[in-house]
C-alpha cells in the first residue's frame, strides 16, 4: 500500500514535491491529487504529475504500468482536483523517464533527469508549481 509523503520542507513560497513510500497505483495517484489540492488555496495552481521511473523497481514505469506501457495515459484521465477554497487546479502530466536508463548507475541517471526536468518546469511555469512523483518508492522506502 502506498503512503503519500511530502518530500520538500514546508517553506512558504517554495516548490512542493510529493511522492510515495512503497508501490502505488492509479487510485493512489488520484487520491494524492485530491489530498495535495486540499492543502492549497487560491487561483493559479498547477500540480505536475511526473510519470516515470527511478529505476529501482524492475520493469515498472509510473504507478501501474510495465516498462512497455504508458502510465501517463492513465494519469491524464484523472479528474481535476480543487483547492481548499474551491478553485480549479490544473493537472499537467509529464513523461519524465519512460525509457531504459543508462547503466551502470540508472538511479543517479533518473534523479539527474528528474531534477533537470523539474528545474525547467519551474522556470517556465508562472506561480509556484507543485510536483507529484507518480511512481513507486518516489519518496523512498520505510
Amino acid at each position: 500500500m502506498a503512503e503519500l509523503a511530502k518530500i520538500t520542507d514546508d517553506t512558504r513560497g517554495a516548490v512542493q514535491i510529493w511522492g510515495f513510500h512503497g508501490e502505488c497505483n492509479v487510485r493512489d495517484v488520484a487520491a494524492a491529487l485530491e489530498e495535495i489540492a486540499a492543502g492549497l488555496k487560491g487561483d493559479g495552481h498547477t500540480i505536475h504529475v511526473m510519470s516515470g521511473t527511478h529505476g529501482c523497481c524492475v520493469g515498472r514505469v509510473g504507478a501501474v504500468a510495465m516498462r512497455e506501457q504508458r502510465f501517463s495515459e492513465q494519469d491524464r484521465a484523472l479528474a481535476h482536483p480543487m483547492t481548499a477554497d474551491n478553485k480549479a487546479i490544473v493537472v499537467a502530466v509529464h513523461d519524465f523517464n519512460t525509457n531504459k536508463l543508462p547503466a551502470p548507475d540508472y538511479v543517479s541517471a533518473a534523479m539527474a533527469k528528474l531534477n533537470k526536468d523539474i528545474r525547467a518546469i519551474v522556470a517556465e511555469t508562472p506561480g509556484i508549481p507543485t510536483f507529484l512523483l507518480a511512481y513507486c518508492c518516489s519518496a523512498g522506502t520505510k
